[in-house]
């Protein structure tokens, strides 16, 4: 699993594909495919109007909020996440849980809510989750979260609103 360079062994991590998602999660989440386009689609001075500046930033401009820092990474409710851009349902409770990293976590999402696209930003190389509907920024996604999934959808606090179960019905 790894390579020796200069007396280290330099561990290389494996490569997240759409093949190993499609094995771990079914349909629940795909690839977003080369020039595929939002259902959708808003101008940025439109989506600003509607967002305002920090959930633009961080939905429309591959943003990220501080760890710790938004009151849905301690939310404990039963209902359902939704895209705060379009209110695409897209995570249960249910599916929520205490990764530890100070960024509401899940290990599933709704079939069909969510896509990926690599994001090569930061020197790095990891996995971003869209918003199917609007190709939202939600966060990104790891292979190292609890079952049955085995992954870890870490998202944006400020790129969802939350829907208590009493205002919401999801089979």
């Amino acid at each position: 699993l790894g390579r020796i360079r200069a007396g280290f062994v330099v561990k290389q991590r494996p490569q997240i594909t759409d093949r190993l998602f499609s094995v771990v999660t079914g349909d629940n989440i795909r690839e977003l495919r080369p020039g595929e386009r939002a259902p959708i689609e808003k101008t940025d001075e439109e989506w600003f109007d509607v967002l305002g500046e920090e959930t633009f930033t961080i939905l429309r401009a591959h943003g990220t909020e501080p760890p710790g820092s938004h009151e849905y990474n301690f939310n404990k409710k039963d209902g359902v996440y939704h895209c705060a851009g379009c209110n695409t349902p897209l995570f249960k409770s249910s599916d929520k849980y205490n990764s530890g990293t100070g960024w509401p976590s899940f290990f599933d999402s709704l079939p069909g809510a969510v896509v990926t696209k690599t994001d090569r930003s930061h020197f790095m190389v990891r996995t971003e989750i869209l918003c199917a509907s609007c190709h939202g920024h939600l966060g990104h996604v790891f292979p190292d979260g609890p079952k049955p999934t085995h992954l870890r959808h870490c998202c944006n606090g400020a790129a969802l609103t939350f829907v208590p179960q009493a205002a919401h019905s999801v089979n």
